[in-house]
């Protein structure tokens, strides 16, 4: 294996070429705001292009396989425009069961190299990549590697897929005799070749000269300048009938690498496959970490995708809910907080009240509140407020600054809120401990010491 390159002619290569323009930015008029009040501490807070112009989607022709590649973009689409943190404890009970299934199925290496090296194990994150790449290669695969680090992935390959050889290349000289040492202590015996090589010099013939018809290029194109042109000379090198799995870093994820050198959206990621003429067969966020993707040149269905192993079909939802009916307050329930409340029927009341007024109620805990409202005299309403209580402690709260007309309407209005979250009509405030919620209050204000009258429906979800 040639080796004659210093290692830092061949990072000035890998780097070599001009950086893809730039459109420009807008920070967003309307940054999104976490339950707590802090930009991005949920939402993430990006700045997103002008006039983005929608382009036909190139897809494979499978509808079914081009449904599920479409609902993988949707996910990585989540993930990205959650904060890290966000999508943990959204996603987190199915990582956690993916995170389960490879500590359970990926093969146990030896990492004592026979120079009494020990080379540091992977990461719990690391192992399930490890495991769902393994999951994508199939019995029999010759692989070509771009970019094969230290050879852990290789090994989890031979060992857990039995595939018949293994090329790779890898930028760092150093790693070409670590890889091999490694190999050799865990007893890999198929054909494999290492050698130090620039990914920028892959043609189609010297992939073709390894028999491979399965393609690896994971976490290295973050590392490039160009990832465009990289992934272009990946694909028009790829040989016929070969599929490409590739990884890049989520969006907003591992981003104190600084030899990460720029960031992959959904938009952009197809916009690469577009460029470099390939077809995506199966893309999905790994370990709330990387985007995973499988490609190729050809748009047919993927018999690699079909055959994909993965985790057992175990449910891992969790409820987001104690209770799944909302409560209808009754009448005799709701009492005047100022004013007169004068029950209508089993769950209406007429309130009529000046500023100030409103109604009280009890409630059993308090996730999800609503209201129906039929406007008699209430054209000088400015505000309503609702606030949720435990005890003498306020939880939560809900403004509505009214708009003129909208509290003259004869039509009824139905209106909801929960914590944290900002609706049609009512916006929240701050909020704590809203689950311990005993008692709701909704009170109006009314113009020029005028009063107001109208009718109000309450229901809650506990």
């Amino acid at each position: 294996m040639s080796q004659s390159l210093s290692l830092g002619r061949r990072v000035a290569r890998r780097l070599r070429g001009s950086a893809s323009p730039t459109s420009p930015t807008r920070t967003s008029a309307t940054p999104s705001v976490g339950a707590s009040g802090i930009p991005g501490r949920l939402l993430r807070v990006t700045n997103a292009p002008d006039g983005v112009e929608r382009q036909p989607e190139r897809e494979v022709s499978d509808p079914m396989e081009a449904a599920a590649v479409r609902s993988g973009w949707l996910l990585i689409d989540a993930h990205e425009r959650l904060s890290r943190s966000a999508a943990e404890r959204v996603f987190g009970h199915e990582v956690d069961a993916w995170h389960q299934y490879a500590e359970d199925t990926i093969p146990d290496l030896v990492y004592t190299l026979p120079n009494g090296k020990v080379l540091p194990q992977e990461s719990k994150k690391n192992r399930l990549r490890f495991r769902r790449m393994t999951d994508i290669a199939q019995p029999g695969d010759h692989v070509f590697d771009v970019g094969f680090g230290r050879g852990i992935l290789a090994a989890q390959l031979v060992k857990a897929r039995n595939i018949a050889s293994y090329h790779g290349i890898e930028i760092i000289d150093r790693n070409v005799p670590t890889a091999e040492a490694l190999f050799a202590v865990n007893g890999l015996d198929v054909p494999i070749h290492l050698e130090a090589g620039d990914l920028f010099d892959l043609t189609r013939e010297k992939i073709e000269a390894s028999g491979a018809n399965f393609v690896i290029c994971c976490e290295v194109l973050e590392h490039v300048v160009d990832a465009e042109k990289a992934l272009r000379t990946i694909a028009d090198a790829l040989p016929e009938g070969a599929e490409l799995l590739f990884s890049v870093p989520l969006h907003g994820r591992l981003e104190r690498a600084w030899g990460h050198l720029s960031v992959f959206d959904v938009a952009r990621l197809k916009d690469m496959l577009a460029g470099a003429g390939l077809y995506a067969h199966h893309v999905e966020p790994l370990a709330n970490t990387w985007s995973l993707i499988v490609a190729s040149r050809d748009p047919g269905p993927s018999a690699r995708v079909r055959g994909a192993a993965g985790r057992p079909a175990q449910s891992v939802s969790r409820p987001l809910s104690l209770h799944r009916h909302f409560v209808d307050v009754r009448s005799e329930q709701m009492t005047s907080v100022s004013g007169t409340v004068v029950p209508q029927d089993g769950t209406t009341v007429t309130c009529t009240v000046t500023s100030g007024g409103g109604v009280s109620f009890p409630v059993t805990s308090l996730e999800s509140l609503r209201f129906k409202f039929l406007f008699t005299d209430a054209a000088r309403v400015t505000r309503f407020t609702a606030t949720a209580h435990a005890g003498d402690k306020t939880v939560a709260e809900w403004v509505w600054t009214t708009k003129p007309g909208e509290t003259s309407s004869k039509a009824p209005l139905r209106v909801s809120m929960r914590p944290g979250e900002v609706g049609q009509e009512f916006i929240s405030g701050p909020h704590r401990g809203v689950t311990k919620a005993d008692r709701v209050q909704i009170v109006a204000e009314v113009a020029d010491g005028a009063s107001a009258t109208f009718a109000l429906n309450a229901a809650y979800l506990p």
